[in-house]
């Protein structure tokens, strides 16, 4: 059964492949994508950029994903959630309330080392067998819940991606898991591609039930991002899936800019 093979994907964004030469020119590295590798990838490729650093409560050594990027090391894949202080978040009066970054903002380095975004204010407030919850009921939470549930979805092991499905998407039932299996057969091995993102905005228009979550990425040739529904339903963000599922799929959205996106990469 297709939802059952043991494979690992990247992260989100267009379905596209992903040329050694490009990925050996930003990186400076050998390590690039075998150009021949098909990649079915909800998100889209990204570019490198500088991290920026930031402080960390690990004991362990911090490391990077495949463009640079921070990512602390603890001695869970899963992720260790941080001790959250809702006092910290964002003020709701402050004009650029819908992007402005979460507390305590940190990348781990989960499962093969796909990145994993935590905070000490809008949560995941804790991992249990892999699936991350509670999610604070804020711009910032929903977005953090988007890009964990992608993430986790596409690099948890066999087993327990599909309980992150189950219990972080609202819709699609066995098609979705189905679905997810395919993108994860076309793309095996690549968990190194769920990598920290651009840019997080949240569209105008958000209330506590519902948030339109924009997630922006360095493509080839410029820049891209994809859009995420988020539902706030039994306590929690979760992804609120469309009736046509291959949405979830479909080719992120060209941008000249990334003026209106926030880096969620440093404490703050």
């Amino acid at each position: 059964m297709a939802s059952r093979r043991l494979l690992v994907i990247l992260l989100v964004g267009i379905a596209v492949v992903v040329a050694a030469a490009f990925v050996l020119a930003i990186t400076g590295t050998g390590n690039a994508p075998n150009p021949q590798d098909p990649i079915d990838n909800p998100l889209g490729p990204t570019t490198p950029k500088q991290a920026i650093p930031v402080p960390s409560a690990m004991s362990r050594p911090p490391t990077i994903d495949m463009f640079g990027n921070r990512l602390e090391v603890t001695d869970r894949d899963e992720g260790v959630a941080l001790e959250q202080d809702p006092a910290t978040r964002p003020d709701p009066g402050r004009l650029d309330y819908l992007t402005a970054p979460p507390a305590r903002m940190q990348w781990q380095r989960g499962w093969d080392g796909a990145a994993l975004p935590f905070s000490g204010s809008d949560g995941p407030a804790e991992v249990t067998a892999g699936v991350a919850s509670g999610f604070a009921d804020t711009p910032q939470g929903a977005a953090l819940a988007a890009y964990d549930a992608l993430a986790r979805a596409l690099a948890a092991p066999e087993g327990v991606w599909q309980q992150i499905v189950t219990h972080r998407y609202l819709g699609g039932g066995q098609a979705l898991i189905d679905r997810f299996a395919r993108s994860r057969k076309n793309t095996p091995d690549a968990a190194r591609y769920v990598v920290v993102p651009e840019g997080f905005r949240i569209l105008p228009g958000y209330r506590p039930d519902f948030a339109v979550v924009q997630i922006a990425s360095k493509a080839i040739g410029g820049v891209a991002y994809s859009t995420w529904p988020m539902t706030w339903t039994g306590g929690d963000w979760r992804v609120r899936v469309p009736d046509d599922i291959e949405t979830l799929w479909a080719p992120a959205t060209p941008t000249t800019s990334l003026a209106d996106f926030a880096q969620w990469k440093a404490v703050s």
